[in-house]
């Protein structure tokens, strides 16, 4: 994976990045040549960036229990309330950042990891009990053997759907590895205006959920200019502009996006691809507020060209700053998530072993019940699909894909006119980045 020069974010990293080079790397001559924790008392904290804890319950199930098991010593804080920058630029850093592999690349730019590898390797950290996919695409941050985190949870994309509305119209369930333009078609029967209550058949989120999992880059293998124009994300809005072309699916302010509430809450979207992780951790909240419903779930939708593909691989992680004045305790503390009794107990909660064992993996939440009479082998049925090399660029260009979207609905524009402006739009950006 290509990495360039990283820029040095915050004044309290400079010194950090002066003593270990602008990497990441620790030096390998200082302090405890073999980076072990020596059960000294220590306070680690940890910072959720996008990894689903959203409070201290969470990462007291996660972390701090089977943390606190194995080493009395150390206490666990979760830094809430503050952005990252926010924190970047109040030289107060976390000690961990639990994060997933998406958001992997622009944390590196920042120089917000450090390499694991030889503490890896030191303490006999076993990467071949994970799943395969999850440990070689975290290889590939790193070109020289570095590595930057410790996997704990896989995710996988789904599609929930709501039984009830494919019951009151008498339609057929989805099923397992259906295509996006089955689906569409399926989303047709269903959307329906009954009784002052419009019912939208589908939302398939924004096009960067279909690009990716279609392996699509947003640039050029020489990262000089966008791809965006090309067949292939003409294939991926084609399906969007099939969906928006189902009388019903647009109301009339416009509104064509829908999202998670309006399948969970409102209970109005007759289907929706989400992530597995995400859906788990919001139905707990769900039963709470006596709003549970007759939903399922499947495989995530494969392309017709790509059968049995599903959304492209994801998975949550563990990260040390290069600020932490702990590394050792904090190594301590993240190894632990990946040992074997933790992963069963964490599995049968609300998240998914990073453990390879395929029979551990049907015991996913059965704990929490959540999935109790679903079809919970649709979590596997597809398999993650491979992702294409991460850019700087990626995160800007989703958001020009986004507004062709948005185009395409709010102007009546065509798929070619949305791509081009996108494309026009992402090569200013990379002139624009490379003057820096």
């Amino acid at each position: 994976m290509r990495n360039k020069v990283r820029g040095c974010a915050g004044l309290g990293l400079v010194m950090v990045l002066l003593l270990s080079g602008c990497g990441g790397n620790e030096s390998k001559n200082s302090g405890n040549s073999q980076n072990v924790y020596n059960n000294e008392p220590v306070t680690l904290t940890f910072y959720n960036h996008n990894a689903g804890i959203l409070s201290d319950a969470d990462l007291e199930s996660l972390v701090t229990k089977p943390v606190k098991a194995k080493y009395p010593n150390i206490d666990v804080q979760l830094v809430s309330g503050s952005s990252l920058d926010k924190l970047i630029t109040a030289d107060q850093l976390p000690d961990v950042i639990l994060t997933s592999n998406y958001y992997l690349h622009d944390l590196l730019k920042q120089n917000l990891g450090i390499d694991l590898s030889d503490r890896i390797k030191q303490q006999n950290v076993d990467f071949n009990v994970l799943e395969p996919e999850a440990v070689n695409l975290l290889k590939k941050f790193g070109p020289k053997g570095e590595i930057y985190g410790i996997p704990y949870a896989m995710n996988y994309g789904v599609m929930a759907y709501n039984k009830d509305i494919f019951d009151k119209f008498a339609i057929p369930y989805p099923k397992d590895n259906m295509t996006w333009n089955e689906v569409i078609e399926l989303a047709r029967k269903v959307t329906r205006f009954e009784q002052g209550t419009q019912y939208v058949g589908l939302d398939m989120g924004d096009p960067q959920v279909l690009s990716r999992a279609y392996s699509l880059p947003v640039v050029d293998e020489k990262q000089e200019k966008t791809v965006l124009t090309g067949d292939p994300y003409k294939k991926v809005f084609g399906l969007y502009d099939q969906l928006y072309q189902i009388p019903g699916i647009v109301d009339g302010n416009k509104k064509y996006t829908y999202g998670i509430d309006y399948f969970l809450k409102d209970q109005k979207l007759a289907m929706y691809p989400y992530w597995i992780a995400n859906l788990t951790t919001r139905l707990p909240q769900l039963k709470e507020a006596g709003k549970d419903f007759n939903w399922d779930i499947v495989s995530f939708p494969s392309f017709d060209d790509k059968p049995g593909l599903g959304r492209e691989i994801d998975f949550h992680m563990a990260m040390i700053t290069p600020t932490s004045k702990n590394k050792d305790a904090a190594f301590a503390a993240i190894q632990t998530l990946i040992n074997e009794d933790v992963q069963k107990s964490m599995n049968k909660g609300i998240r998914l072993t990073i453990l390879k064992d395929a029979n551990l993996k049907k015991q996913f939440s059965s704990d929490t019940k959540l999935y109790e009479g679903k079809n919970l082998a649709g979590i596997f049925a597809a398999k993650p699909a491979p992702l294409p090399e991460a850019t700087q660029y990626d995160t800007k260009m989703y958001s020009f894909l986004k507004e062709a979207a948005k185009s395409m609905v709010t102007e009546n524009k065509d798929i070619n006119t949305v791509l081009r402006e996108a494309g026009e739009k992402g090569d200013k950006y990379i002139i624009e980045v490379g003057k820096q």
